[in-house]
C-alpha cells in the first residue's frame, strides 16, 4: 500500500476530513474552556463579595439627587426619618443593592442620608434599601441587638455564602 493509499484509508466513509472533525473538536473544547473561565470568575466575584461591602472599594461620592419627605408616600417618609433618627445603627448596617459601587454608599444609613445631611433620593426608589430598613427597624424595635441585626441582614439580604 502507497502512503497516499494509508491516508484515503483512514478518512472516513462519509468523505468528511478528519481535519475538521479535529478543528470541530478544538472549537468545543475552547468554548467549554471559557464558560469554565466565566464561571471561575463569577463564583470570585461572589466570594470577594461575600464579606460586604467594603468601604475602601466605594466609589467616591458624588452628589446626589435629594428627596423632599412632603413628596414621598407617609410610609416611605417615616423609614426616612427612622433611618435618620437610628443612624448610629443603620451605619453598621451593610446595603446590598449595589450602591456602594454606583453612588459610592459605605452603609444603609446612607441610602437615605447624604453626607451633607439632606434626605437621599436613593432609598425611595429602591427596594432593597427599604426592605433592608423595615427588617432592620422591625427588629430594632424588638430589642434586637445591633449585631444580631447586622448578622441578619447579611444572611437575608447579601451574596450567598460561598
Amino acid at each position: 500500500m502507497s502512503d497516499t493509499e494509508i491516508e484515503r484509508a483512514d478518512e472516513p466513509a462519509d468523505g468528511t476530513e478528519r481535519g475538521d472533525d479535529r478543528r470541530s473538536i478544538v472549537r468545543i473544547v475552547l468554548a467549554e474552556l471559557a464558560l469554565v473561565a466565566l464561571i471561575f470568575v463569577g463564583l470570585a466575584a461572589l466570594i470577594r463579595g461575600a464579606s460586604g461591602a467594603d468601604p475602601a472599594d466605594a466609589a467616591p461620592a458624588a452628589a446626589s439627587p435629594t428627596v423632599d419627605l412632603a413628596d414621598l408616600p407617609d410610609a416611605t417618609a417615616d423609614v426616612y426619618r427612622y433611618a435618620a433618627d437610628h443612624a448610629m445603627h443603620f451605619i453598621d448596617i451593610p446595603c446590598y443593592c449595589g450602591c456602594e459601587h454606583s453612588l459610592g454608599h459605605r452603609n444603609l444609613e446612607d441610602c437615605f442620608v447624604n453626607p451633607a445631611g439632606d434626605w437621599d433620593a436613593h432609598a425611595s426608589g429602591c427596594g432593597v434599601c427599604s426592605a433592608e430598613a423595615i427588617a432592620a427597624r422591625e427588629q430594632l424595635d424588638a430589642g434586637v441587638a445591633i449585631g444580631d441585626v447586622r448578622q441578619s441582614i447579611i444572611d437575608r439580604f447579601g451574596p450567598p455564602a460561598a
